[in-house]
């Protein structure tokens, strides 16, 4: 006998779901909201009333035995008859609710009802769905009076449907369960600390701990995290989450899920990307009015899902769109829903830790067990705080203000007292300064806020067409995420008043979000593993992700050492101030090092002022090397055809002048003869920014470390991860300079990953020449000798 449970509201949702995504998402009462009005009607009760009543039946049925339960809101005596009440919070206006608008909430209601009379043993029961307005409390009740016998066949009749939608999802549960036991590792040896890698990532979850992986390029990160993580499934409430902040990450993990299932894993794999690139409209409109994949989807979801589910087992961007079309639903709300029925999880770090999006079901709510892998670990630290700031912008509000004459009922008078705060704040704060600070919560800002949000509530929820609602819709999430973040706000987060291009923005910006991460992963989750090749200092990272919290490991490289020639070149300050006098030595370096192979080369800058400077100095034979330099904002087309330059083979060598921590410096792959050697110029410190300077008094109070929190560690991640670019497999052989007398101090060499033991220091050029040289010859001479005995 196969056991089930399962709540009566995830059947109703299911089975009975209805209406549009806009009035079911973006119009769904926050949870804090809902318990309030819940609260608020419930202490209307009369002495014999009783609330919150837990029910509970099973339902046997050939293999299954389900288990149903769920908690009535009340259950009253009206008029000598045992009533039923389902209390349903709402902002849609009651002109245009009716009992049938949302089929799941009487569903729900008629569930409970059968279950309350099957335990109470009643002829007759009657049910009161009863719906609150959250602004004024205004109550819509609608009655219906059943007898057992009709509750008995509209459950019967719903469980016998929700089973064969079970009996899929159970007989690919026991496959996926037979699978994974089965599964063998999918090539012929580990690499050089992979299996010691897979153990402690193994124990890590079934510890349900926290573990800091630091695994240099080529250990096969990606296929050790996910094997071993699966061989610690053992339950079908367990999903794992593959987090990466970048689409390379996100496909390599996708490859690597086909790459098992073509050695026996059975398994259905989600991947959630951004909405926009999900969208099947040219341009992104979610109103139902405009949107049809938006109108109706609740109707349609169900049979899209079930759909999906049994014809692929990895669900991609291009999959969703497909079936999206086909069953005429939001691709993008479509990869949410089926997520549930997901046994793995590809997506950025958003969906998982940022309170404003992040999964709901998985994050919120205990119904399953995420199971955690992080990938490029080094960018959570920024990427951390960003999740937990917010800024609302002066002209966000003075688009709104035109758009106010236009909306019913007019948030101009709301808009207007927010616009004249902002002027006041400009008055107090911004005459003579463009960045001030203040601590503590801007309680006066927030009041008039969430008075607009109200406001907003009203139009929304009217159901009546909204001019210009693309425009309405993307104020209101910039108000309504400010109104989110300040539920956060502590000790760790300054209040910021800026002024940019004469238009002011205030901040709640977060300086520290391990409280917030260490939390989700604690109370959310069955364990989390950061992982990346560059986690120096550990921590750093352990203290600014999960409060210390956590356990660390450190693989040595499988590559060998001898293949890096790794140098550096102190006798130059890169520093702002020095930077003309350093041109020249810069220009020489780089030089000596691309005329000594014909190859491609990177050189990493700390700024695009200081690419530009370089750029302007270099001068090479167009017949010998093609140049060319990364631009401020240029699109994925143009950053592509960038990559695929270097990916193309040419007889000229190929330069590229980047700027040090952007798309260029990590998370791309040129293998073999695609990069011969890079140039880092600079210890890759962050811009002086007022930012940046509250970090660094931030953590001097807190830590006595604020420059090197704010500044030396996430500069060194910077150039550590763009030497990383030169090996990334075993037979690359290639060259990394290191150019500013920073470099050798005994600071730098203490923070140095235990690879770069053979640094070695040489300034004169001479020297270098000769030296790359012979370093190449060497190459080409093991190249020889192993082509000869292969």
């Amino acid at each position: 006998m196969k056991e089930h449970r399962i709540s009566a509201k995830e059947i109703a949702e299911l089975l009975f779901g209805s209406g549009n995504i806009t009035s079911d998402r973006v119009l769904q009462t926050r949870a804090q909201e809902g318990t309030e009005i819940h609260q608020y009607w419930q202490s209307k009760y009369l002495e014999s009333d009783s609330k919150e009543v837990f029910v509970k039946t099973s339902f046997e049925h050939e293999d299954f035995l389900i288990e149903v339960s769920g908690r009535i809101d009340g259950i009253l005596i009206r008029d000598g008859l045992v009533t039923l009440e389902e209390i349903k919070s709402t902002r849609l206006d009651f002109e245009y609710l009716e009992d049938d608008t949302f089929p799941a909430h009487m569903a729900q209601a008629k569930l409970y009802a059968y279950i309350y009379m099957l335990m109470n043993q009643l002829k007759k029961i009657k049910i009161l769905l009863t719906y609150i307005q959250v602004e004024d409390r205004e109550v819509l009740q609608f009655e219906k009076q059943y007898s057992f016998k009709m509750l008995e066949t509209f459950f019967v009749k719903t469980i016998h449907k929700y089973i064969s939608w079970l009996e899929k999802l159970t007989a690919h549960e026991e496959e996926r369960q037979k699978s994974i036991e089965g599964l063998s590792f999918p090539f012929p040896e580990y690499r050089l600390n992979q299996r010691e890698l897979m153990a402690h990532i193994y124990r890590n979850v079934i510890d349900k701990g926290i573990l800091y992986a630091t695994a240099p390029t080529g250990i096969g990160k990606t296929i050790a995290s996910i094997f071993s993580s699966l061989k610690a499934i053992n339950s079908n409430r367990q999903k794992l989450f593959y987090c990466s902040a970048k689409n390379d990450g996100k496909l390599i993990a996708l490859d690597t899920v086909k790459l098992l299932e073509n050695h026996g894993l059975i398994a259905k794999t989600c991947n959630i990307s951004a909405k926009d690139s999900m969208c099947l409209l040219k341009e992104r409109d979610c109103d139902p009015e405009v949107c049809k994949y938006a109108h109706g989807y609740y109707k349609r979801i169900y049979k899209a899902i079930d759909d999906l589910y049994q014809n692929e087992s990895i669900f991609t961007k291009e999959i969703f769109k497909e079936y999206g079309k086909k069953h005429k639903v939001c691709s993008f709300e479509y990869s949410l829903d089926i997520s549930n029925y997901s046994d793995i999880i590809v997506c950025d770090y958003n969906y998982v830790f940022d309170p404003r999006v992040h999964l709901i079901r998985y994050f919120e709510e205990d119904t399953y067990l995420p199971i955690l892998l992080v990938d490029e670990a080094h960018n959570m630290v920024s990427r951390s705080r960003e999740m937990y700031s917010a800024t609302l912008r002066q002209q966000t509000l003075e688009t709104m203000l035109g758009l106010s004459k236009l909306l019913r009922p007019s948030p101009r008078r709301e808009v207007q007292k927010c616009l004249d705060y902002f002027q006041e704040k400009d008055i107090d704060y911004l005459l003579e300064v463009d960045f001030v600070t203040k601590e503590g919560l801007d309680t006066g800002l927030l009041t008039i806020l969430k008075r607009l949000l109200n406001k907003f509530d009203q139009i929304l929820s009217s159901e009546k067409k909204i001019p210009m609602k693309s425009q309405v819709m993307d104020v209101y999430f910039e108000v309504y995420q400010f109104v989110k973040i300040s539920d956060y706000f502590n000790q760790e987060y300054i209040f910021t008043y800026e002024k940019i291009n004469g238009k002011i923005e205030v901040s709640m910006k977060c300086l520290n979000a391990s409280e917030f991460i260490r939390r989700t992963i604690e109370e959310h989750s069955q364990g989390c593993t950061f992982f990346s090749a560059t986690l120096d200092p550990i921590q750093y990272y352990k203290t600014l992700l999960t409060q210390d919290q956590g356990n660390d490991i450190k693989m040595v490289s499988s590559f060998r050492q001898d293949h890096l020639l790794l140098i550096a070149v102190d006798d130059v300050s890169t520093r702002y101030k020095d930077r003309n006098d350093s041109i020249h030595k810069v220009v020489e370096v780089s030089k000596a090092l691309i005329e000594s192979k014909k190859g491609n080369y990177i050189l990493f800058f700390p700024s695009y002022q200081y690419l530009n400077m370089v750029f302007e100095e270099l001068d090479f034979d167009s017949n010998q090397v093609d140049v060319l330099k990364q631009e401020r904002n240029m699109s994925l087309i143009e950053r592509n055809s960038t990559l695929t330059m270097f990916k193309t083979s040419s007889d000229k060598s190929q330069v590229g002048l980047f700027v040090m921590g952007g798309v260029f410096g990590e998370s791309i792959d040129l293998i073999g003869d695609m990069l011969s050697g890079v140039v880092i110029v600079g210890v890759g410190l962050p811009q002086l920014s007022p930012f940046n300077n509250l970090l660094k008094s931030h953590f001097d109070i807190e830590f006595n470390q604020g420059f090197d929190f704010a500044y030396t560690y996430p500069g060194l991640n910077k150039v550590i991860q763009a030497v990383g670019r030169v090996i990334r497999s075993e037979t690359d052989r290639g060259i990394a300079i290191l150019i500013d007398d920073r470099f050798t101090s005994r600071k730098y060499y203490s923070l140095y990953p235990r690879e770069w033991s053979h640094l070695e220091v040489i300034n004169d050029s001479k020297h270098l020449k000769k030296l790359f040289k012979s370093f190449w010859k060497k190459g080409e001479i093991n190249e020889n000798f192993n082509k000869e005995n292969s």
